[in-house]
């Protein structure tokens, strides 16, 4: 989160709150909001601040999925056609800082002609200013692909031939790519069951990770050097079996959800050394209990990041994370009302406050620490099954600054509850059943 394609996460979205101070001359501009149609192979963009649905972009199948792009400008768009295309969405939002806050000007959307294919695309991971789109890759028994990671600079977006470089995947695998800085990347490493491909019960899951650094320009057969390996079994904190959920923490450090069990934990990888002598430093922060996290989310700056957790689908609790902990205890652990499935979560701007969408249809928020409390809770939405694949609508969430927006499918609306005041916000109709949310904003 930190951001990877999830069912129950992604429709999405682009949109800013702009930052204002009390000298600011002129009401700052919200943004706007990228949303996808259950129904209709359509993804449309509502103006916050008329609160019309100013434009519309045609796609090959209803209900894309979407990733954020670090800046905020960018979407990246899951089209679910067969060739497996991602496309990009150019939300026309520009931030501009004056110091004292920060202006948002609003130029045309467009869908960029630049596209990439492959096998089952994945997880997708931007920062550093990069973007990373990792293609899975077939599974072994089902015939020969090419698991890989295209790699993107953020700021050749806007060219007519954005700067790419293709990182081949040794084998396939449901994995990864994390751009770290200073032309070093964070990949991971198949699992050897799985790509062998003789063992059907195995995971696509990675057993650990690898830091390589680029050699030469963007081109398709760029140079690799591992700098540093963290797939050691023997060392608890040099793997991480069974990878599944990544976010960045402050701090220049990162964070890997590991399995569970005397080995696993979160994976901390941290800067070591400054200038031309950085390095790495990894440790593992052991969970609280048997139980293991999928997904994590965080914020730029903020301290604690937030990830679902349970032993396997459906994930029944939060667990709060403080990467600079020593431990974890119960006390991180926030169960689910009635023992639901997490489903959708979404931390504010400043990681004080999450927002969690329940299949009961309610919209809880609560403060995240010094101790989990429920401020308040709405009723959204109709409940709804938010299991991987429903084919019934699912709402989604995306928090921007500090509003959650909730789509509502069954009715045709976009609903806004502010997590600072605790109301309820615009109610706003935009036909249609508009279902896939996901934020993004100017940090």
């Amino acid at each position: 989160m930190p951001s990877s394609f999830r069912r129950a996460g992604f429709g999405v979205l682009a949109c800013f709150l702009a930052s204002a101070a009390a000298a600011h001359d002129h009401a700052p501009l919200r943004g706007r909001l990228v949303f996808a149609d259950h129904e209709k192979p359509v993804v449309r963009i509502l103006d916050l601040d008329s609160g019309e649905v100013t434009h519309s972009f045609d796609v090959p199948k209803a209900n894309p999925g979407f990733a954020g792009v670090a800046g905020g400008r960018y979407v990246v768009v899951k089209t679910g056609d067969e060739a497996g295309t991602l496309r990009i969405l150019d939300t026309g939002l520009i931030a501009e800082s004056h110091g004292d806050h920060v202006d948002l000007d609003k130029a045309t959307p467009r869908l960029l002609d630049f596209a990439t294919r492959g096998d089952r695309p994945a997880h997708v991971i931007s920062g550093q200013g990069q973007l990373a789109l990792f293609y899975d890759g077939l599974r072994p028994w089902e015939g020969k692909s090419e698991p890989k990671a295209v790699l993107v600079a953020i700021d050749s977006l806007a060219r007519d031939k954005p700067a790419v470089t293709v990182w081949p995947s040794p084998a396939p695998q449901h994995g990864i790519a994390v751009p770290l800085g200073g032309r070093q990347w964070l990949m991971s490493v198949p699992n050897p069951a799985y790509a062998r491909g003789d063992d059907r019960s195995a995971s696509p899951r990675p057993n650990g990770f690898e830091i390589l650094e680029q050699r030469g320009g963007p081109q398709k057969a760029a140079g690799w050097k591992r700098v540093a390996r963290l797939d050691d079994p023997a060392r608890a904190d040099a793997s991480c079996k069974l990878y599944h959920g990544y976010a960045p923490a402050r701090g220049g450090r990162h964070l890997l959800g590991c399995a569970e069990g005397e080995d696993g934990g979160l994976l901390v990888l941290s800067r070591a050394g400054k200038g031309v002598a950085v390095g790495w430093s990894a440790r593992k922060l052991a969970y609280p209990d048997e139980r293991r996290v999928s997904a994590l989310k965080s914020r730029a700056g903020g301290r604690h990041l937030v990830g679902n957790y349970g032993l396997k689908a459906p994930y029944d609790a939060l667990l709060r994370i403080d990467p600079e902990a020593r431990a974890l205890t119960a006390t991180d652990i926030l169960p689910v009302p009635g023992g639901q499935a997490v489903c959708q979560f979404e931390l504010n701007g400043n990681a004080s406050r999450l927002a969690n969408l329940t299949p009961d249809g309610k919209l809880r928020i609560y403060e995240v620490a010094p101790a989990w409390k429920e401020l308040a809770a709405f009723d959204a939405v109709a409940p709804f099954d938010c299991a991987y694949g429903a084919k019934t609508p699912t709402p989604g969430l995306a928090v921007l600054g500090s509003s959650a927006f909730v789509s509502d499918p069954s009715n045709g609306r976009i609903r806004e509850y502010h997590l600072d005041t605790l109301k309820q916000g615009l109610d706003m109709p935009v036909g249609g059943m508009p279902a896939n949310l996901a934020g993004s904003d100017a940090g």
